[in-house]
């Protein structure tokens, strides 16, 4: 294989190579920062869920946890540039610069009490001890919202905020008189709050609803309304009898807006195919919901998430379809390039190889009109040397067989010219003698 032969492969060879080299690195698994927290809570341990999943399920979108102490920093985190996603509910904190990407879970805050506390509406309670789990902070926040829509007056009531694990002792003890319940009902049963709860209110609680839900959800975006579904607090007969109006309260899996279509709707994918392998070992995980994707929706969805829902994402080849054509073209214009250049360089190669035919051939008109014989071998030592380059230069490739067949014909010419004009020397001077 001559020397361009070598060089086409390696052109050949290097064009793979960068081939091989994009498709590598559009295949590597993309890791994203998830802020989340505080450590220990529901979403935590959601979170911790979706790493294990995402990576046993070999997914090519990775998450890397960022802990935080709460949904305000989560926020922030995303809204600064030190996390892709973030973990929030959207009544206590909402980034400014991310999008809904996933509802992780719906809970659907309610008022429970006992039949003796003569609470029947939440007018009632008024003069009354309220419980409510303190942490986070926004669950204050927002019962002293729910009061407002009803008149229910701060100075009327005496807020009591509880630990989770003091809800119990708390009711049973008479320290409160009823209790403000956010996270025991959510989108799925949680059989160990329900549990509390009866352990709390006794088997026949009175679960007072938040029937003006659409007033509340109007004046305030994050919130929406919903209802704790007939007999969602188990028992027969049911409780409730019949499904309560209330309030509903998500927590959202938010994706900054600067982050890829793609990338996000593979994310959503991915996660939401953890619902099955996944619900054996974190049941929680079957809270996952797609957001709504209507132009009046309470919260936006990211753009890469509502394309996925919709059925509208980009397949691989239509989402990196230009940048094929693109490359294409480019190596069609470099090859181009490339080839002029190597057939340029060919073409003097060559000219310089056959250069040493123009010595030969003007040696012979010299050899014709030599005097000296002494010059004579100095054309034959020149005519070795040519001959030495050709050979080498054939060997490199940078003569063919054509010029080879007429250097041979050009060094036949001049080893004759020699030997002609040296027969002629001798005649002349044997006649001077």
């Amino acid at each position: 294989m001559g020397r361009r032969g070598f060089m086409a492969l390696a052109g050949v060879l290097a064009i793979f190579g960068i081939a091989a080299s994009v498709f590598y690195v559009l295949n590597q698994p993309k890791t994203l920062r998830l802020a989340v927290g505080p450590l220990g809570s529901e979403d935590a341990r959601l979170a911790a869920g979706f790493v294990q999943g995402l990576s046993r399920e070999k997914s090519q979108i990775r998450v890397r946890l960022v802990l935080t102490e709460g949904s305000e920093e989560s926020a922030k985190r995303i809204d600064e540039g030190q996390a892709e996603l973030a973990i929030v509910r959207p009544d206590i904190a909402l980034p400014e610069q991310a999008d809904t990407a996933l509802i992780i879970r719906r809970s659907f805050p309610f008022f429970i009490t006992s039949k003796d506390s003569a609470i029947g509406r939440i007018a009632d309670l008024r003069g009354r001890k309220i419980g409510v789990v303190r942490d986070p902070k926004g669950n204050l926040a927002l019962l002293k919202l729910v009061l407002e829509q009803y008149e229910v007056r701060a100075e009327e009531i005496e807020i009591v905020a509880l630990g989770r694990d003091e809800v119990v002792a708390a009711a049973q003890e008479k320290r409160i008189d009823a209790f403000f319940s956010i996270n025991a009902v959510g989108s799925r049963t949680n059989n160990e709050g329900l549990a509390r709860l009866r352990s709390a209110w006794g088997n026949d609680p009175v679960l007072i609803p938040i029937r003006e839900a659409d007033a509340i959800a109007a004046r305030h975006r994050p919130i929406e309304t919903g209802e704790i579904v007939r007999g969602a607090l188990g028992g027969d007969p049911p409780r409730p009898a019949e499904n309560l109006p209330t309030i509903a309260i998500t927590s959202r899996l938010m994706a900054a807006q600067s982050l890829d279509d793609g990338t996000v709707g593979d994310l959503v994918k991915a996660l939401l195919g953890l619902r099955m392998t996944l619900a054996g070992e974190l049941p929680s995980i079957q809270g996952l919901e797609a957001p709504s994707t209507d132009k009046d929706a309470p919260l936006s969805v990211h753009s890469g998430a509502a394309a996925f829902i919709d059925g509208e994402q980009e397949t691989f080849f239509e989402r990196y379809g230009d940048w094929f054509y693109l490359g294409v073209m480019v190596l069609s214009v470099v090859g181009t390039g490339f080839a002029g250049l190597l057939s340029q360089e060919s073409a003097a190669r060559r000219r310089k190889a056959m250069a040493g035919l123009d010595r030969l051939v003007a040696m012979l008109s010299a050899i014709r009109a030599e005097e000296d014989d002494r010059a004579l071998i100095t054309y034959e030592r020149e005519a070795d040397a040519v001959l030495a380059d050709v050979l080498s230069n054939f060997s490199q490739g940078d003569v063919d067989a054509a010029g080879l067949a007429a250097y041979r014909l050009a060094m036949d010419q001049v080893g004759r010219a020699v030997a002609e004009r040296r027969l002629v020397l001798v005649e002349a001077q044997a006649q001077n003698d």
